[in-house]
């Protein structure tokens, strides 16, 4: 069903107090999209009307799709006895995830409210480092002592799988709580009765730490192809689990991250349409004037060697092709530097193999542009797309043959030099951001492009200044 279609009939039932179509929609309709279909609703009775309508089967996960203005409304209108029994049937991370956006106010009323238990949990959860795995972690899953029967075990599945995050993967830990292994649920269900977990269970586990990065966190999730993972203490004590589905969200998450970053934007949390004016130019404004006061650098260059342009003045033709062919050259190498250090391809120590590899690459690039560049040059200037007649008549001991073959050399032999370095820039620029513990996404598009700006330009005018002009003695 269409979101539009489903918005329409959703007011129908709420307006028409249709209390039996209202759940049987829940029943056949994915949560998600219900929430989505009301995301524009405002009135909290509307809200209140559907949660108390669909009862504790589906109303946590409901409440937990809306928007956080939604979940603010229905937490104030709650009595103390509705709030608990939301809380009793979320998990502890969906309700911290909701926690994190309200009010001081509301935090404390839900702390109030909830169990002993799951006020302990919550509690842990708000204190850990954001996007590190500690506050990515459930305390709501399945741990059996390696001791226990696969009878026993599956007795306590059936009693305790309710309310686990996942009954797929169960935790094997021995007396001190230390985890010794995993039993996965089809090992379990195959397994004879009187085999103890010690017997069936996987002790080729991973896991993670408390203090993990959550990218660390998504990567080990797809280079071990999990579906769950247990998240430990430096005594390697279990503690919580993480699940594929809070994977998916940081990959959402990281993914946004250095999209925006690529294109030197401050990452916005909300969906664009939602996104005030205001938080979207404050978004993209501090990165244009960080850009524009780094150009100025390349203005600075461009008027110290006025003189030279003006004497030699096809040298201002080519500047574009120098500075574009530049950037574009190092952005090329920062993309895939940043995309194999974001799926954490190299070790410790690697960046020097990478740095030296870029460089021989560079080498081959910087050959082939160069030669195709003489080339090319020569013939746009020998069909008249670009013109010579103000050098040649300025200079009258340069033929127009000589004049082309200093101008595709003086160009090409930029170009080579300029793709070097700017290969070797867009290399090195995302391993600093990581040694200065930045996202190394910062470091690509305009941010790398600015730079090798300056450098191309820096090289091109060198490189007329030093070595041509001297030699033809202009």
């Amino acid at each position: 069903m269409e979101k539009e279609e489903l918005q329409t009939l959703l007011q129908e039932l709420i307006a028409n107090k249709q209390a039996k179509k209202l759940k049987e929609l829940f029943e056949s309709t994915p949560t998600i999209d219900i929430a989505e279909a009301l995301e524009d609703e405002t009135d909290v009775k509307s809200l209140l009307y559907v949660i108390r309508v669909i009862g504790s089967e589906y109303s946590a996960d409901f409440f937990t799709e809306l928007t956080s203005d939604q979940q603010e409304m229905i937490i104030n209108a709650f009595t103390d006895k509705e709030l608990l029994t939301m809380l009793e049937n979320s998990f502890a991370d969906d309700i911290v995830d909701t926690l994190e956006e309200m009010p001081a106010n509301l935090v404390s009323r839900v702390l109030k409210v909830a169990p002993k238990e799951l006020r302990k949990d919550i509690n842990t959860l708000l204190n850990y480092e954001e996007d590190t795995a500690g506050s990515l972690l459930t305390t709501e899953y399945l741990d059996m002592k390696s001791s226990m029967t696969v009878e026993e075990v599956i007795e306590e599945v059936r009693k305790k799988g309710k309310d686990a995050e996942t009954v797929y993967t169960i935790f094997i830990r021995d007396s001190k709580r230390t985890m010794v292994g995993t039993v996965d649920l089809d090992d379990l269900i195959f397994a004879k009765k009187d085999q103890t977990m010690e017997d069936i269970m996987n002790r080729d586990f991973v896991t993670c730490h408390v203090n993990d990065d959550q990218e660390k966190i998504a990567n080990m999730f797809k280079r071990y192809d999990l579906n769950a993972m247990a998240v430990v203490n430096k005594e390697n004590k279990i503690i919580g689990i993480i699940t594929i589905d809070d994977v998916v969200d940081i990959i959402v998450e990281e993914a946004t991250e250095d999209i925006s970053m690529l294109n030197q934007v401050t990452p916005v949390e909300d969906e664009y349409l939602k996104t005030p004016i205001y938080k979207l130019v404050l978004k993209c404004v501090p990165w244009i004037i960080v850009l524009m006061i780094l150009q100025v650098f390349s203005t600075m260059i461009l008027s110290r060697f006025e003189t030279a342009i003006a004497a030699f003045s096809i040298l201002s033709v080519f500047t574009p092709l120098i500075m574009d062919a530049g950037g574009n050259s190092g952005n090329q190498t920062t993309t895939i530097i940043v995309r194999s250090l974001a799926l954490d391809e190299f070790d410790k120590g690697d960046a020097k193999k990478v740095i030296w590899k870029e460089f021989r690459v560079a080498l081959v690039i910087a050959g082939i542009i160069a030669v195709f560049t003489f080339g090319w040059l020569m013939f746009e200037m020998a069909i008249g797309i670009v013109s010579l007649d103000n050098v040649v008549e300025k200079y009258s001991f340069l033929n127009r043959g000589t004049t082309m073959v200093i101008v595709a050399s003086l160009v090409s032999g930029t170009l080579f030099a300029t793709i070097i370095v700017s290969r070797l820039i867009g290399c090195l620029l995302p391993f600093f951001a990581k040694l200065i513990k930045k996202d190394p996404a910062v470091m690509c598009g305009p941010l790398t492009t600015t730079i090798v700006d300056i450098v191309s330009l820096l090289t091109y005018f060198l490189l007329w200044t030093l070595v041509f002009a001297p030699i033809l003695g202009i």
